[in-house]
């Protein structure tokens, strides 16, 4: 696929939380190209989880239109955008969120079987993306056998297994200590040499600094967004010096005002 795989316009989403009305995305505009590596950044509840949320049809936007892989989200009944989210997407979030009764091969297979894959397909599958991310040799350990590290690489497995067009990656390192993120890193890295799509929420300046583009959110809304001039190559190595975390009261970046489209 060339040429944008996501496009937002007009995003707003909000809350009710009884007594107030919370305006959590506030006319998001974004377009994302096929084999972009963007991570979006913020404060600590300045929308950017909602947003990825948003953008990919885990929660519904009240205003405007989300278009993912050809798709206008909002149009699709809720069956419908499962379907597609299978189909086109892969999700990595902080939490494993591993079964962890089954195997690393189990874990990876489950989403393929609950989408009508057949049992030899999906464990074909889930064997191969596994070898993918390096733990060929851990098909049957269970999560409580492995290391952090390993989980986070089953759970990138599991996202890529169904062969998604973009991936989500919400905090994907925010467990980790600094040496493993760096190898999770890598790996997303890696993957988007091949050629996917990856969005990143982080917290993290140098994570960010090492994707292709990155965005700010404050307040619900894009406040910069500046293409970073790196392409993150097999090898490289994020974790040498990890960067403070973003306090609350500031994103790191200049507060512009508005949105601008990839390549403004």
């Amino acid at each position: 696929m060339t040429g944008d795989i996501l496009t937002a316009r007009g995003v707003r989403k909000k809350y009710n939380t009884g007594s107030d009305v919370v305006t959590a995305l506030d006319g998001i505009d974004l377009s994302v190209r096929s084999g972009e590596f963007l991570s979006v950044m913020g404060p600590s509840g300045s929308g950017k989880t909602t947003l990825l949320n948003c953008l990919s049809g885990l929660d519904q936007i009240d205003e405007g239109q989300v278009v993912v892989a050809g798709a206008d989200l909002n149009l699709l009944s809720d069956a419908k955008r499962t379907r597609h989210r299978a189909q086109h997407m892969g999700f990595i979030f902080q939490a494993f969120n591993l079964i962890p009764v089954l195997s690393a091969v189990e874990n990876v297979e489950l989403p393929l079987l609950l989408a009508g894959t057949s049992p030899g397909v999906a464990r074909k599958a889930a064997a191969s993306t596994l070898e993918r991310v390096g733990l060929g040799h851990r098909l049957q350990h269970r999560p409580n056998e492995l290391s952090g590290g390993e989980q986070q690489r089953v759970a990138v497995a599991r996202a890529l297994a169904g062969r998604p067009s973009i991936v989500w990656a919400d905090e994907p390192t925010g467990n980790l200590d600094t040496e493993t993120a760096a190898g999770v890193m890598d790996l997303l890295g890696e993957l988007h040499c091949q050629g996917l799509t990856v969005v990143l929420v982080t917290h993290d300046r140098a994570l960010a600094a090492l994707t292709q583009r990155s965005i700010v959110v404050r307040d619900g809304r894009i406040v910069s967004d500046a293409a970073s001039g790196v392409h993150p190559a097999p090898g490289s190595s994020p974790g040498v010096v990890r960067a403070q975390r973003l306090p609350d009261d500031t994103a790191g970046a200049p507060d512009t005002a508005g949105t601008l489209e990839a390549g403004q």
